[in-house]
C-alpha cells in the first residue's frame, strides 16, 4: 500500500494505533511471547532485513514468517526447542509516525533500538533500525498487523538473534 497522503489519520486513529505498538512492545518486553502472534492477522508477514536488501529490493531476510502461524511455530521453538543462554530484551521506539492509510488500513514507521541483557553480561545494542508496517482494523476494530517489516541499519546482525523485534 503506498501513504495516502489526501487521507490523513484521525487523532482517535493515531492514539488507537500507539496503543498498538505500546501493547506490542511490552508484551514482548515482559517476555510473554505466547501472545506476540496475536497481534498479527492471519495473513500476515513478518521480517527482519538487512537496510542493504531493503533498499535494494532483495527478498534475503535475517528472519522471515508468512503467516500467523508461523509466529506460532517460532515462538514454540523459541520456548520449546531451542537452547541458548538466558536474556532478556528491551525495545525502544520513537518517531511513530502514521504515514497515510484508508480508514482501515493504515502505513506506519517508527524508529526502534533493541538492547539485550544477557544475565552476567553488561546490556549491548542488539540492533538499530527502522520498523516499515501495515496495520488492519479486522472486522471486530482490532488493529492487527499485516505486515511488520524491521529494517536494521547493519549488515552486521548478531547471531543471538532469538526474540522477536
Amino acid at each position: 500500500m503506498n501513504a495516502s497522503r489526501e487521507n490523513p489519520p484521525t487523532a482517535s486513529h493515531r492514539e488507537a494505533i500507539r496503543a498498538l505498538y505500546d501493547a506490542y512492545f511490552e508484551t514482548l518486553d515482559d517476555g510473554r511471547l505466547e501472545e506476540w502472534p496475536e497481534f498479527f492477522a492471519d495473513e500476515c508477514r513478518y521480517r527482519i532485513i538487512t537496510r542493504e536488501n531493503y533498499e535494494a529490493a532483495q527478498g534475503l531476510c535475517i528472519m522471515q514468517a508468512d503467516s500467523k502461524g508461523m509466529l506460532t511455530d517460532r515462538v514454540r521453538a523459541i520456548l520449546k526447542t531451542q537452547v541458548y543462554a538466558p536474556r532478556y530484551y528491551r525495545r525502544f521506539y520513537s518517531g511513530l509516525r502514521v504515514l497515510g492509510g484508508t480508514g482501515k488500513e493504515w502505513e506506519v514507521r517508527q524508529n526502534v533500538l533493541i538492547v539485550q541483557t544477557l544475565i552476567d553480561k553488561p546490556s549491548e545494542i542488539l540492533g538499530c533500525g527502522v520498523g516499515r508496517d501495515r496495520v488492519v482494523s479486522n472486522a471486530s476494530g482490532e488493529l492487527k498487523f499485516v505486515d511488520r517489516t524491521l529494517v536494521f541499519d547493519t549488515e552486521m546482525i548478531r547471531n543471538s538473534l532469538i526474540y522477536p523485534a
